[in-house]
């Protein structure tokens, strides 16, 4: 973990220890503020390499030893965020959150030069009513969201991650903190719910080996945290179950969701935490119910489910590739292929993928919970 390059936009780190970890978020939380003004008084700027401006700020930092800020940001978003007398270097994942505070979108905004794009922002900024909550983490704004908390209600990520924790050790006892990932994007952590296996998976298992199917002595039920400061997500529990140990995730379906909206607090986090067994419960039993659909054409099917849900094409083919390769094409049920299209997730881990790209995936993988088998179970050559 390069920790000196925190600022950087393409920082990311992972654990193993929880307390390395929470003792990371409590330095994220330390290092960074929370600022409420009414937007038209948001003004941004460009800044540019081998610019006055630049070299300006280059010298600037420098002076402070932070030259390398400036630097990152004159490779990544090249703007400046100015308010109440100070200027803020801006962050890549703050994108988001300020086009959608100016109300502006559109493929052309990538297009123009940045002089042009700032001068947008200004325009639409300074017409903006109501007022614009800051985020500045680690000497550069991450978010800018609306400040009315009905808008955007902050939950810290620290606290959250320590309710987490708390009821884990409360309702699942015997569970064990297996990895957590940080980036300036999102914050996502797993745990094992080793203390509950039998509990939760024994019907499960005894189904699957009915079946004559393996694997499932192996499984492990888990869950997996994810939360984001900046837009991307809100503070979502995903039941999930661990393979390998837990370097292979297989989604459970849709997760306990609660957005930073409408006023939402640490105590309706925790409402939601409440539920987490029986989301569990539920979701064990809908992906039973995977072995009683039989699947005459695996590789058509597998395929074709793959794109209703939304998957990436080329890792699809390797996934239907591997899973033909691994199991031939004979007659199968929904719940292999299910299991296989968790492949997914593990071949864009190995790649190299962000943890906002694993959630998202995580997601696409769990629509397949939702589709009609049958529709995509064809004989002949597939067409994507």
């Amino acid at each position: 973990m390069t920790e000196r390059k925190i600022f950087a936009d393409s920082f990311s780190c992972s654990f193993r220890d929880s307390d390395q970890f929470l003792s990371f978020l409590r330095e994220r939380q330390d290092n960074s503020q929370w600022m409420t003004t009414p937007s038209r008084n948001i003004e941004f700027e460009s800044l540019e390499k081998d610019t006055q401006l630049g070299d300006l700020y280059l010298k600037l930092y420098e002076h402070e030893g932070k030259a390398e800020i400036i630097a990152d940001t004159m490779e990544n978003t090249n703007l400046l965020l100015k308010v109440n007398g100070e200027a803020y270097p801006v962050r890549a994942c703050a994108l988001k959150t300020i086009l959608e505070r100016a109300r502006i979108s559109g493929h052309a905004l990538n297009k123009v030069s940045r002089q042009v794009f700032t001068q947008i922002l200004n325009y639409c900024m300074d017409v903006a009513s109501g007022d614009s909550l800051i985020k500045v983490a680690d000497d550069k704004v991450s978010a800018v969201h609306g400040g009315d908390p009905k808008d955007y209600a902050v939950l810290e990520i620290l606290p959250l991650v320590q309710c987490v924790q708390r009821v884990l050790n409360r309702d699942f006892p015997g569970n064990n903190f297996i990895a957590a990932n940080f980036d300036h994007s999102i914050v996502t952590a797993i745990w094992s719910l080793d203390g509950q296996t039998n509990e939760l998976l024994d019907t499960y298992r005894k189904a699957v080996a009915a079946k004559g199917l393996p694997n499932a002595s192996k499984m492990k039920p888990g869950l997996r945290f994810s939360t984001s400061d900046v837009g991307v997500s809100g503070a979502n529990l995903y039941p999930i179950l661990l393979m390998g140990g837990g370097n292979r995730i297989v989604p459970l379906g849709d997760p306990l969701k609660l957005e930073h909206k409408n006023g939402a607090d640490l105590s309706a986090f925790e409402s939601e935490m409440d539920l987490l067994y029986a989301c569990y419960k539920e979701s064990i039993e809908k992906q039973q119910k995977l072995l009683d659909i039989d699947v005459r054409y695996p590789y058509n099917t597998l395929l074709g489910a793959l794109k209703r849900i939304g998957a990436p094409k080329r890792i699809s083919y390797e996934v239907a590739d591997l899973f033909i390769a691994q199991n031939g094409s004979s007659p199968c049920t929904a719940y292999e292929l299910y299991l296989a299209m968790s492949e997914v997730i593990f071949m864009a881990q190995c790649e190299g993928a962000t943890g906002v790209r694993i959630a998202q995936l995580e997601e696409i993988i769990a629509r397949a919970l939702h589709i009609n088998w049958h529709e995509y179970d064809r004989p002949g050559d597939f067409k994507w």
